[in-house]
């Protein structure tokens, strides 16, 4: 059901925006764009385009190490613009190299704009276990993913293209999936927009202005690069980050989850730390059914738990009675909460105030930090909308605001 109205509302958006995506003075078609054919992409596992060369790990972060023209689908259709992927090298939260993807999509028309042609690197909430969901797989099969990062949620980002922008999906999660990891993410995310900017292909100035954005998983994702920014990847030109939707505090949302209807999203976010973090010692605390939920898991999207364990408890797979709150937890918590730096740049936070999933104290505690820190930040709170409203709602309005930060608009700052 969930999936179904997500696909519909994706369904609606690409229809107003393919439409921009158009070169100009292009002839209107007389019939949509046919369906892709998809039948002979590759799962990551499975594909040779992912394996890194021999004697990669030396070469400096953002190198690219193989790339290849593809084609990227929104929902069904291949999408108006230049697409290709790149493999890049970067690190994940421990400093050890790793291989990622990202795919770059570059306007089919010239940039009418001043300067070099902005890009958006948006990070896809790809909130999984597997290297099915990573976005470059899910952008090459559209409604044929297992997550609906790959249909709705993609859409929402195409009005990016429709303005002139590049747009840069990066498989943040790295290699092992690892869901919630915040300095694999901003690892990931920072050096994609490296390996794009110096991807002759995509036609990108490497000094050219850059802006981040995502939603709920890609908002946390999108948060950590702001933050590292500065000390990771200070010679990109980063104008602007908008983030929505910000689980901004893993305890504090895995306890409003527990044991409510995002249970399995606190359930997914555990054995994403779990594997990114072996030596927190979370293998130590599982029972029997632990083990199992682990093991059935180990190569599932989002959907795939999140659907099956509403209203369930964290304590039902563990030796202790509060996991939550056992040394393990304090370790998780401390390595990937947000606010461990405040973005130099301007900051945009949104959310929906009946949000089910993600409480919105936190992200309030987040915004008071970035600013007690003298950073620059705009608060949107949407009334009476939820988690997938608050997006919905959110999207053209952030988007606005991405737009001022690259037309070189002095931004309001809620911290005055």
């Amino acid at each position: 059901m969930k999936r179904t109205k997500r696909t519909l509302v994706g369904a609606a958006a690409l229809t107003l925006l393919l439409s921009g995506l158009a070169p100009a003075g292009a002839a209107q078609a007389p019939s949509p764009t046919p369906p892709a054919n998809t039948a002979g992409v590759l799962p990551p596992d499975q594909d040779p385009f992912y394996r890194p060369p021999s004697g990669f790990e030396s070469s400096p972060n953002g190198t690219v190490l193989r790339s290849r023209e593809v084609t990227a689908l929104a929902i069904i259709f291949p999408i108006p613009a230049k697409a290709h992927q790149v493999l890049y090298k970067s690190v994940d939260g421990h400093g050890k190299p790793v291989a990622e993807a990202a795919t770059v999509l570059t306007p089919l028309t010239p940039w009418a704009g001043g300067g070099p042609r902005p890009l958006v690197s948006y990070q896809l909430a790809e909130d999984s276990l597997s290297t099915r969901c990573q976005p470059s797989y899910t952008l090459r099969v559209g409604i044929g993913a297992p997550t609906p990062a790959a249909t709705y949620e993609m859409t929402l980002s195409l009005g990016a293209l429709a303005k002139g922008y590049a747009v840069v999906y990066a498989d943040y999660e790295g290699p092992n999936s690892e869901f919630a990891a915040g300095p694999q993410a901003a690892h990931g995310v920072l050096d994609g927009i490296r390996a794009v900017q110096h991807f002759p292909e995509a036609g990108l100035a490497p000094n050219g202005p850059v802006a981040l954005w995502g939603y709920s998983g890609g908002g946390l994702a999108t948060t950590w690069a702001a933050e590292q920014k500065e000390a990771y990847a200070p010679e990109l030109n980063v104008v602007g980050a908008a983030a929505g939707g910000v689980p901004a505090d893993l305890e504090k949302m895995l306890k409003f989850n527990d044991g409510n209807l995002g249970a399995g999203l606190g359930l997914i976010g555990v054995m994403g730390l779990a594997r990114a973090y072996p030596e927190a010692g979370i293998d130590a605390l599982l029972n029997d059914k632990g083990r199992k939920l682990f093991a059935d898991n180990h190569d599932n999207c989002t959907l795939d738990i999140a659907l099956l364990h509403p209203f369930d408890h964290l304590a039902n797979y563990t030796t202790v009675p509060a996991p939550a709150d056992s040394p393990a937890a304090r370790l998780l918590y401390e390595k990937n909460n947000t606010g461990q730096a405040t973005p130099k740049f301007p900051f945009y936070n949104y959310q929906g105030l009946a949000d089910e999933f993600v409480p919105v104290a936190p992200a309030d505690a987040l915004v008071a930090k970035y600013c007690a820190n003298g950073g620059t930040v705009e608060k949107s709170r949407i009334p009476f909308a939820g988690h997938i409203g608050g997006e919905i709602a959110g999207d053209l309005p952030a988007l606005g605001w991405l737009s001022d930060r690259f037309a070189g608009k002095s931004p309001k700052n809620d911290c005055a």
